[in-house]
């Protein structure tokens, strides 16, 4: 006959089991987050304009943003903005309140490269209480102030998407600060 565990053998018991399967990595290879696999390096391009962000309209209602900086570094300005919203974004992007905020997050950091006419950005998104996947966007610069993302990958493989996003800039100074503690 099976003896049922009293609460206090049972919460030994998890706690030991937690502790043997954190130990072997076993727990932590279901929880960890992707990685980014473009390579942080300088970018001396003048296909297409940095001194300010690019942003996207989606449904003709809403913006995405993004800075990219010399260094490769990427940072996500926000997402499902409405112009409005946009316009008043744009006050804080400077702050250290705006800054301090996005600093302790993942997923508004990521990579850039340019490649001749061609363009891949890479950052970590959010999720519900998983681990930050991380997804690729890939595409064709235009001009000078214009990009076409052709696709999305996830850092993985596994997820392949076909895309068709146009990002136009907008000069804006002084850009955010880069600096984080993500992209090294």
């Amino acid at each position: 006959m099976v003896k049922i565990l009293n609460t206090n053998s049972r919460n030994l018991f998890l706690l030991l089991l937690g502790s043997i399967l954190y130990n072997c990595n076993i727990y932590g290879q279901f929880w960890k987050d992707d990685k980014l696999s473009l390579i942080k390096s300088t970018v001396n391009s003048d296909l297409l304009r940095i001194d300010g962000y690019y942003y996207r309209e989606v449904n003709s209602k809403y913006y995405s943003i993004y800075f990219f900086y010399n260094d490769g570094t990427l940072l996500y300005g926000g997402g499902g903005l409405t112009f409005q919203e946009l316009i008043e974004l744009e006050a804080r992007f400077t702050t250290d309140i705006w800054l301090n905020s996005v600093r302790k997050y993942k997923d508004f950091w990521g990579l850039f490269a340019i490649e001749g006419n061609k363009i891949a950005f890479e950052h970590w998104y959010s999720s519900s209480g998983g681990p930050y996947p991380a997804y690729i966007r890939s595409g064709e610069i235009l001009n000078d102030t214009t990009f076409r993302i052709t696709q999305s990958m996830r850092s993985d493989g596994k997820e392949v998407n076909e895309k068709n996003e146009v990002y136009h800039f907008k000069q804006f100074s002084p850009k955010p600060d880069s600096t984080n503690n993500f992209v090294k």
